[in-house]
């Protein structure tokens, strides 16, 4: 899981001006398209569910919580 922490780390947004850059979504990409290698498809469902209404911040940390990994 060391791994999907980096990833996590990454697609989190380091300032206001980092959200939504290039650098930021192609990281957040990389770490959700991990995430779904590790849920089954019915988790990572509710996760994209979830992901609908939430800030970057928000999906990522979901998705660490649904995976029980601490941020």
């Amino acid at each position: 899981m060391a791994n999907i922490m980096e990833l996590a780390k990454a697609a989190y947004p380091v300032n206001d001006d980092d959200w939504g850059t290039e650098r930021q979504i192609d990281a957040e990409n990389a770490f959700f398209a991990a995430v779904e290698q590790l849920m089954s498809p019915e988790l990572f469902e509710s996760l994209e569910t979830y992901a609908l209404k939430a800030t970057a911040e928000e999906r990522i940390s979901f998705a660490l919580e649904l995976l029980n990994v601490a941020r």
